[in-house]
């Protein structure tokens, strides 16, 4: 199917009207769907998420490349997949449409906090919104539009010709890579933390995740993420870390560099303590090479006592 979009020009605002217009929220939530607009290097992926805030109705997502979307699949399938945390930290284009039908336009991008979409950007997403809002559409009267070229191992896509013109095509799916974690230590904390002494009946709950609300002091602020351990007996502090992604290296280096930061806190204190519990499965993974280095237990648990 091919057309021409030869309708008046929308404003971000207006076409977020349409779209909630539509009531279609629910019924578009389980697919994903391509577009390709001329001038990109890549093809955004349109998904919905409705919030469980009361203020917010839903948000459409125009996700930003192959492997962030792939990401963001697995992430939705397994939180604890990789290294996000939370839909805010994948590259993507956000509306935000508000119950009382107010909509807002952000900008995302990993290690930082949104921002308001820039004027390009906002043009760049009236085209994508409009192909959304058809999409959408034609949803309500075909609901497996979107599963079109399933069998051919690819994703319905709309992308614009070089003429203007938007056409349906089957966007062939690309093997994501491979997931790979790397964790390594300093050779001289392992052998100073070897000679520490080995407290068996001590235990400590150990927590890595963002903190929401808190932010770094800059042009563009970006996210802050704790690390919090406590005494598994008291609930005690002994570390409340603050770190910041840097654009370099991203969520990756910052979740890989968790466990060398606990071994430095480990060698501060002065001791190993026989137990350590987590309640997330990415850090019980990212902190098991430290547990094969030093003798103490690595548990995992549905939630901790003291650490929420």
């Amino acid at each position: 199917m091919t057309e021409r979009m030869d309708a008046r020009p929308e404003t971000i605002e207006e076409l977020a009207r349409r779209i909630d217009a539509l009531a279609l929220w629910g019924a578009v939530a389980p697919y994903n769907w391509a577009l390709r607009p001329r001038g990109t290097v890549f093809p955004y992926f349109c998904s919905t998420l409705q919030d469980a805030s009361a203020a917010v109705r839903a948000r459409l997502l125009l996700i930003e490349g192959w492997q962030t979307f792939h990401d963001f699949v697995r992430t939705r399938a397994d939180v604890n997949f990789g290294f996000y945390s939370a839909p805010m930290e994948f590259a993507h284009f956000e509306l935000v449409v508000m119950a009382d039908g107010t909509a807002h336009l952000f900008r995302h991008d990993p290690c930082y906090l949104p921002r308001r979409a820039a004027e390009a950007e906002r043009s760049l997403c009236a085209r994508l919104l409009w192909e959304c809002y058809g999409v959408m559409m034609r949803i309500e009267n075909d609901p497996a539009l979107p599963l079109k070229f399933a069998s051919e191992r690819a994703m319905f896509a709309r992308v614009e010709r070089a003429d203007g013109s938007w056409a349906d095509e089957a966007l062939e799916i690309p093997a994501p890579r491979p997931h790979v974690e790397s964790v390594s230590f300093e050779k001289a904390d392992l052998s100073k933390a070897k000679d520490l002494p080995f407290e068996a009946g001590e235990s400590v709950e150990v927590d890595f995740s963002l903190a929401v609300g808190v932010a770094t002091r800059e042009p563009r602020p970006r996210c802050v993420y704790r690390l919090v351990a406590v005494d598994g007996a008291t609930g005690e502090a002994i570390v409340s870390d603050q770190v910041s992604p840097k654009s370099d290296g991203g969520l990756r280096a910052m979740w890989e560099a968790v466990a060398p930061r606990l071994l430095r806190h480990i060698l501060a204190r002065g001791r190993i303590p026989g137990e350590i519990k987590v309640s997330s499965q990415r850090l019980f993974r990212l902190l098991r090479p430290l547990c094969i280095e030093l003798p103490f237990k690595l548990s995992l648990h549905d939630s901790l006592k003291f650490v929420k």
